[in-house]
């Protein structure tokens, strides 16, 4: 028997309460968009989405769980401990009873709070959230000493989780570093205009009756989310005329940039057409850079338009008003460093691998995190699920199976 184990049969053999959150905690928000966050302010300044900003005055000095109003619903809470400040839109839950400890309300309300407003909504989906429903969540609320073993195995398990993560980043770190070290060339390599490399065309604008059917169509998150592209990556489909496909049509070689999106970080990100294509076009909030010479490699053009320099020059030389936007004129005044094509062939192969050992889900860190969270979440939804007073008890053989997956997991992180 785990020692959680014997804390239930200790402190709560018959089951425990459930209390709703406003009868044991302050549910508030904070005040209207701050116009003094900024990156560098001294407190945390949580907003209605997933962000935190930073600001210079604080308006609670406390330990609550913030939950954002909007975006994320139900996935995105925060533990703060000491001083912040908040959005209107966004509530604090500040506990005000000695019965619950404020990183078991947490967990709980991590694991148990999405399905609650789930259940509680008209449709599958929540756009936001309001304080009524905050305020009828139910906790269930074991004796402090079952609270204090939840919390002390899923910190730990958090930790695990965390330090997997940081030497995943670390290591996607280490190749951003390698990358553009090796794409930092010497004053001796040749550097082009982008100008006299390709020739530049906007993408394909058509109403939403032309899609579903026709010719394969690259989409503005086929180039966002994909560094290249292959033929298999490209499934969404377009009607096109004769003509249209003539002017727009995408062939290997091609480097696709993204043209236009909310922030200057969004834009001229880049993909490039590896496999033969016989009909293809692209998306008209996308820029298409055809080469006209035989200088590059399409191989090592996935890499080097990725580089900290290439993404300075964007940011800084792109256009804003109500969008952030760019330009093949922009792009053609880039200088791109073009080595021998057999250094271009050996930066490509060494980029490859080593994103490969980064990114692939299949093999080393990324899988094994996944299957930790995987895990984590199992066990944790396990740890919180109670038996509420005056409900039926579990049989002794059902009590054993649920001890023995309970104890497996225990002893492990032990």
């Amino acid at each position: 028997m785990s020692k959680l184990d014997e804390l239930i049969k200790e402190y709560c053999p018959d089951g425990v309460e459930y209390i709703s959150l406003k009868n044991i905690s302050e549910i508030g928000t904070g005040s209207s968009d701050r116009k003094e966050a900024v990156e560098n302010g001294e407190y945390p300044f949580y907003v209605r989405s997933r962000d935190v900003l930073r600001i210079n005055k604080f308006e609670f000095d406390e330990t609550a769980i913030v939950i954002p109003g909007e975006g994320g619903i139900g996935d995105i809470f925060h533990y703060v401990e000491g001083k912040y400040a908040l959005h209107q839109r966004a509530y604090r839950v500040h506990i005000i009873d000695n019965c619950l400890n404020p990183r078991f309300l947490y967990y709980y309300m991590f694991a148990k709070f999405k399905g609650f407003i789930l259940s509680k909504a008209v449709s599958s989906t929540v756009s936001s959230i309001r304080k009524p429903m905050i305020e009828e969540f139910k906790v269930a609320v074991p004796p402090l000493e079952v609270q204090r073993e939840i919390v002390r195995v899923l910190d730990k398990f958090t930790l695990l989780t965390a330090e997997l993560t940081a030497e995943l980043t670390a290591r996607k770190k280490q190749y951003e570093y390698y990358r553009n070290d090796l794409l930092s060339f010497e004053t001796k390599t040749e550097r082009i205009l982008l100008g006299d490399l390709f020739d530049f065309r906007n993408g394909l604008s058509k109403g939403k009756d032309f899609f579903g059917r026709g010719i394969p169509f690259i989409r503005y998150t086929d180039v966002y989310n994909n560094r290249y592209l292959r033929k298999d990556d490209i499934t969404a489909l377009v009607e096109c005329t004769k003509d249209e496909i003539q002017k727009l049509n995408v062939k290997r070689g091609d480097v696709l940039f993204t043209r236009t999106s909310e922030t200057a970080e969004d834009v001229g990100w880049s993909s490039v057409v590896l496999d033969d294509l016989d009909e293809c076009v692209f998306n008209g909030f996308t820029i298409k850079a055809t080469p006209k010479t035989d200088k590059l490699l399409p191989e090592y053009c996935s890499f080097c338009f990725s580089t900290d320099e290439f993404r300075k020059y964007v940011t800084k030389n792109c256009a804003f008003t109500t969008r952030a936007s760019l330009t093949g004129e922009t792009l053609s005044k880039y200088k791109l460093a073009v080595p021998s094509i057999e250094v271009q062939k050996k930066i490509a192969d060494v980029l490859y691998n080593f994103e490969e050992i980064c990114s692939n889900l299949n093999i080393g860190l990324p899988a094994e995190i996944e299957a930790r969270q995987k895990q984590y979440e199992f066990y944790r939804d396990q740890l919180l699920t109670f038996v509420e007073k005056g409900e039926t008890i579990l049989t002794d053989r059902q009590t054993d199976r649920q001890t023995d997956r309970q104890t497996d997991r225990q002893t492990e992180l032990n």
